[in-house]
């Protein structure tokens, strides 16, 4: 949850030190990275629920399947908001190109809420029992 926290405050940060002619499309894929903070505050949010269920009953298939669902989605909004950051990154028209810092924040945000939702869905996945 620390990493959900630290991903929004960061694109935030983008957000609001974007320069003023950045193209509109910048910020819906901030929306995007965002959205796959949310599934990874998801994820360890399910992660949590599990593990104070699981000891008093057998838990629901439907854990599992939160943790996967969370995943994939987290990886398909992330994959979709680097790819929009991509497209209008070089400035289109009369708007003001990205700076490197900022595509860097971009990319090191989304490789983190991906590698994090992986670790999370693939050990707890494996944690789990099968009911």
């Amino acid at each position: 949850m620390i990493v959900t926290a630290l991903a929004w405050i960061a694109l935030a940060w983008l957000g609001l030190a974007s320069p003023s002619g950045t193209h509109p499309l910048f910020y819906f894929g901030l929306i995007f990275l965002g959205a796959g903070a949310f599934a990874l505050l998801l994820s360890g949010i399910g992660a949590l629920t599990s593990s104070r269920i699981a000891a008093r009953q057998p838990l629901p298939n439907g854990v599992r399947t939160l943790l996967l669902a969370m995943w994939l989605c987290a990886i398909v909004v992330d994959i979709f908001g680097c790819l929009i950051v991509l497209a209008v990154s070089g400035g289109r028209g009369n708007t003001t190109p990205l700076s490197t810092t900022a595509l860097v924040a971009v990319f090191v945000t989304a490789a983190l809420t991906v590698a994090c939702a992986t670790v999370a869905s693939f050990t707890l996945r494996r944690r789990l029992p099968r009911f």
